[in-house]
């Protein structure tokens, strides 16, 4: 039942959804996106970390602030490993695929980070981004940043957090990539 539920979800989102695209065209939402929505990966696990998309619950009431952390975990080999990248490794990311699309921000500064095998770090959610004054949802984009609170307006949304670091120094051909997101609807 919940299988066909996302499913239906998904066929609904690519047919229905769309976004203003260059000249203020409609496009379809990305078929990427698309199955994202469909398919949640609250959970990723390889052989160095383990990375998971906390959340409560996925349905929420207009004006109910949605509360949710990312934790990760070195598991690998060694006792520690050192990371490279900005000091906020991790990146929150937020869309409905048509007009609310939070990127993330982060700064672009390469630090070392240590991090203990088997020491969990949480990282609660957090805005990040910018906005025009000639945007046209510039207002949207005020309201949004200046509240502590993640509250957003009706619609379905994808919800995730990637990392944001490299396995050495060097950096080149070192960028780990870890991902995890969830769908949540607001009535």
């Amino acid at each position: 039942m919940k299988r066909l539920f996302l499913i239906a979800i998904m066929i609904m989102l690519t047919s229905c959804g769309a976004h203003h695209g260059e000249g203020g065209q409609v496009n379809k939402i990305d078929a990427e996106l698309a199955h994202k929505l469909a398919e949640p990966k609250l959970h990723h696990k390889d052989e160095l970390f383990e990375m998971t998309l906390n959340i409560e619950k996925t349905a929420f009431a207009k004006g109910e602030p949605i509360d949710y952390s990312v934790s990760l975990t070195y598991i690998g080999d060694q006792d520690s490993i050192t990371i490279w990248g900005p000091s906020t490794y991790l990146v929150f990311y937020l869309t409905d695929g048509k007009r609310i699309e939070m990127e993330g921000a982060n700064t672009t500064e390469l630090q070392p980070t240590v991090l203990k095998r088997g020491e969990k770090h949480h990282f609660p959610f957090h805005k990040s981004g910018g906005y025009s004054q000639d945007d046209p949802d510039a207002s949207f984009w005020k309201t949004f940043y200046g509240e502590k609170e993640l509250l957003l307006p009706s619609g379905t949304y994808l919800i995730a957090a990637n990392t944001d670091f490299s396995l050495d120094e060097k950096v080149v051909d070192s960028y780990y990539r870890g991902f995890v997101h969830a769908t949540i609807t607001v009535e």
